[in-house]
């Protein structure tokens, strides 16, 4: 079983979690009743106290700064949500910032260095990682959200997209598709190279299996119907029967065209998965397949190596720990 959590000690106190906290770290704040209700309910649920955000508020700031780019805005929302929830029950604070440039990006990371804040998370648009050993250098350990760091010495969260990729395929596949289409906004992303070496993966095991690759303008809804209108002006027999859509979005437009009077792409239908979705049930309604990045388990996992990170500042390993920095890869999953 899980550990009792402050959010946990305050739904049975009745109280908030910024009560809990203020138990812990204010407890002249509250009244002598509010405090017997907190300690019966830490009795009860064998509450243990993490001593992190104590460290924290004792040392330096009790905050925690989190950088996101215009092109990564929902999965980084998501991310921000998990990523809050744990900051806050540990009795902190997330500041997030979200850039449209790259200067924007260095202005943040250069003021949260100058408010001491006591990490950082970042989805970065651009390559941050010099700048971030910079940072380490400061006393601020940092960990790179929704791709994967470059540098060993970098912490990073981030989705396995060589094996979504994989798993888009192997779906059309085993549906019985046997031309494909990738539908795809971006591909100098790194991203969408991972994910096209999945989907080469699978087709690898699949012969006479064939892949087209479609760019669309972004990765928007009306981007998606532009490229559908344009596969439907084809003979059918030069039509893809299994869409990938790099974007939920994308997806979403695509089906939407496919779908529209006078008929269907082709008789048999078209199958369309939408990668990297974060809200699912619009998909669904239109009968798509989704496979949804993990992206709140990154903002928890980001968290919990920031405050690994902080306890082992003085640890045999060097700051932060950095022989053993850990890379996490966490899975997609096809769902709806």
């Amino acid at each position: 079983m899980s550990q009792p959590t402050i959010r946990d000690v305050a739904a049975a106190a009745g109280v908030a979690a910024s009560t809990v906290s203020n138990y812990f770290n204010h407890p002249e704040k509250l009244a002598n009743t509010t405090q017997e209700r907190i300690q019966e309910a830490i009795g009860t649920l064998g509450f243990v106290p993490n001593n992190v955000a104590r460290m924290l508020r004792t040392k330096m700031n009790p905050v925690i700064g989190y950088i996101t780019s215009g092109s990564s805005t929902a999965g980084s929302l998501e991310a921000a949500r998990a990523a809050e929830r744990r900051v806050e029950e540990e009795g902190m604070h997330l500041l997030m910032a979200h850039c449209g440039s790259e200067e924007r990006e260095r202005s943040y990371l250069d003021l949260f260095v100058q408010q001491r804040v006591a990490g950082i998370m970042i989805a970065p648009a651009r390559g941050t990682e010099e700048e971030l050993s910079r940072i380490r250098d400061h006393g601020i350990p940092s960990v790179v959200v929704t791709r994967r760091a470059t540098s060993p010495v970098q912490a990073s969260v981030s989705t396995d997209h060589i094996a979504g990729g994989r798993l888009t395929a192997e779906h059309l596949i085993g549906e019985g598709r046997r031309r494909l289409g990738l539908l795809a906004n971006d591909l100098d992303s790194s991203e969408i190279q991972d994910h096209l070496r999945g989907v080469m993966s699978a087709l690898a095991a699949a012969p006479g299996v064939a892949l087209e690759i479609i760019r669309a303008s972004d990765g928007s809804s009306h981007a998606g119907a532009a490229c559908a209108d344009q596969v439907m002006q084809r003979p059918p027999a030069e039509q893809p029967d299994g869409l990938i859509c790099t974007t939920g979005p994308l997806a979403l437009g695509a089906a939407r065209a496919f779908n529209s009077p006078p008929q269907p792409i082709n008789p048999s239908g078209m199958s369309i998965v939408g990668y990297g979705v974060t809200a699912v049930s619009p998909l669904a309604e239109e009968h798509i397949k989704a496979v949804r990045l993990p992206y709140f388990e990154m903002g928890e996992a980001a968290v919990n190596i920031l405050f690994d990170q902080l306890t082992h500042t003085e640890s045999e390993d060097g700051p932060f720990g950095a022989s053993e920095t850990p890379q996490i890869e966490l899975s997609p999953v096809i769902v709806a």
